[in-house]
C-alpha cells in the first residue's frame, strides 16, 4: 500500500487533516496521535477538537515528542525481538526433566536353572518374576545412589551420568525378605524364624544333648535371582543416543533334593516335619557372602505313596562356613497321634555335587491301635438308642 494511502486512511479515522506534503509517514502519525490524545484532554468550541487544532498545527513544536516516542518505540522493538518465542520441533530423544539423563536399557537374562539333579517329578523349577529391583551404588563407599523397577527381563531405566556398582534382584519373594538395602555391603536376603510351636518339636531333639540345633529355626528361602556387575554410563549426547546393559540374574539359594527311600508303614503316616542344623542364617548378596551366624532350617515332607518313600526338596542360603556338622531331624506323627524321631549326620552330603541327600536307615511305622491307615482314622462309637420322657405344662 502506498504512503499517502495509509495516510488518509488514518487522517479520515482520526478526523485529522490531510496528509501534509513533506514529511515522513512516522512522523505525521506522531503528530496526529499527539494532536488527538491533546484535543480528547482539552475541549474547545470546535465540533471535532483534533480537526480544529490540526489545521493550525505548528510542525516544529512537535518535534521533541516524535522523539521521544521513535526512542520508545525502538526500544520496544528491541525488547519484544528479545523475548519473542522461537519455534522448535518436540524431542523425544532423551528425559527432558533432567538434561543429564541418558536413555538406559536393562537386558536381563534369566539363570532358572536350580543346582539339583533329580527325576523332573521333584525338580523345583524358578518362576519368572514379575519385577526386578535395580540398585545403583557408588563403587568406592558402597552408598545407595538410585533405585529403580523393571520387568522380569529388564526394561528403561533413568540414572546420571557416572560409574556404579549395579545390582539387580528379585523382587516380590513369598519368603525371602531384604534388608539393608542402603549400602551394598549390608545388603542381606533372610527369611522368618518359625513359630514357636513349631520350635518346641525340634527342642525333643536337644534336651538329651546328642544333638545339638544352634541358632534359630527359620524358614527355608524362596529362590533370589541377581544380577551384579560395575556399568559406566557416559555423559549425555545430542540426539538418539540408548546405552544397552545386559546382565545374567541366578539364584543365590541352594536347593537340595532330599529322600527317605527305607520306610515301612507308609500308609499309618500323618505328617512328617524336617529340620536340617548348621545352615547359613541369610546371605550378604551384595558382597556374595552367607552369613557366619548359624541355624536350623524347617520345611515339611509329603509321604510319596506311589515310591513307598518320604521325598521332597528344600532351599538354603548354604552350609554354614567352617567345619560344623549337619544333622537331619525327622519327627513323624502317626495316625494314632504317636511320634518318632530320627536323626542323621548328613555333613559329607552337603557336598555331594548333585545336591542329594538320602536316608536309607530302616523306619518302620506300626499300624497304631484302633486305626487303620490314610494319617488320618478317626473312630466314631456306634448309635446308641436312649429313650427319656419329657414333661409337658
Amino acid at each position: 500500500m502506498r504512503k499517502s494511502s495509509l495516510a488518509g486512511r488514518i487522517s479520515r479515522y482520526l478526523g485529522a487533516a490531510p496528509f501534509p506534503v513533506g514529511i515522513s509517514l512516522s512522523r505525521y502519525l506522531v503528530i496526529s496521535l499527539s494532536r488527538y490524545f491533546e484535543g480528547c484532554r482539552f475541549r474547545s468550541r470546535s465540533r471535532h477538537p483534533v480537526i480544529s487544532r490540526f489545521r493550525y498545527l505548528d510542525i516544529s513544536r512537535s518535534r521533541h515528542l516524535e522523539i521521544s516516542l521513535s526512542r520508545f518505540l525502538v526500544l520496544f522493538l528491541v525488547i519484544a525481538g528479545l523475548t519473542s518465542c522461537e519455534y522448535k520441533e518436540l524431542c523425544y530423544d532423551h528425559d527432558h526433566g533432567s538434561e543429564k539423563n541418558v536413555s538406559l536399557e536393562l537386558d536381563l537374562k534369566l539363570d532358572l536353572e536350580v543346582s539339583l539333579d533329580v527325576s523332573e517329578e521333584t525338580h523345583t523349577l524358578i518362576e519368572v518374576p514379575d519385577y526386578m529391583k535395580v540398585c545403583f551404588y557408588d563403587p568406592e563407599s558402597g552408598a545407595l545412589n538410585n533405585t529403580e523397577f523393571v520387568g522380569g527381563y529388564g526394561g528403561e531405566l533413568h540414572v546420571e551420568p557416572g560409574t556404579y556398582d549395579l545390582l539387580t534382584y528379585s523382587f516380590g519373594t513369598e519368603w525371602t525378605q531384604i534388608r539393608g538395602e542402603s549400602n551394598v555391603s549390608t545388603l542381606e536376603a533372610f527369611t522368618s524364624d518359625i513359630t514357636q510351636a513349631k520350635a518346641s518339636q525340634l527342642a525333643a531333639f536337644t534336651r538329651s544333648g546328642e544333638y545339638e540345633a544352634p541358632g534359630p529355626i527359620i524358614y527355608t528361602p524362596d529362590h533370589l535371582l541377581v544380577a551384579h556387575r560395575e556399568v559406566e554410563i557416559p555423559p549425555y549426547s545430542v540426539g538418539h543416543h540408548v546405552i544397552t546393559i545386559t546382565a545374567t540374574a541366578a539364584t543365590i539359594v541352594e536347593t537340595y533334593g532330599f529322600e527317605v527311600t527305607n520306610v515301612t508303614g507308609l500308609e499309618y503316616i500323618a505328617s512328617v516335619e524336617a529340620f536340617v542344623t548348621n545352615q547359613a542364617r541369610s546371605s550378604f548378596f551384595g558382597r556374595g557372602e552367607v552369613s557366619q551366624e548359624p541355624a536350623t532350617i524347617y520345611f515339611p515332607v509329603e509321604p510319596d505313596k506311589s515310591t513307598g518313600a518320604l521325598k521332597t526338596t528344600f532351599n538354603t542360603f548354604g552350609k554354614l562356613p567352617g567345619e560344623s556338622h549337619c544333622y537331619l531331624h525327622i519327627l513323624i506323627h502317626d495316625s494314632g497321634g504317636n511320634e518318632y524321631k530320627i536323626s542323621e549326620d548328613i555333613t559329607d552330603q552337603f557336598d555331594d555335587p548333585d545336591h542329594t541327600i538320602v536316608v536309607d536307615v530302616p523306619i518302620v511305622i506300626p499300624q497304631p491301635e484302633g486305626g487303620g491307615g490314610g494319617g488320618i482314622a478317626p473312630t466314631v462309637d456306634p448309635w446308641q438308642e436312649e429313650s427319656h420322657d419329657v414333661p409337658i405344662g
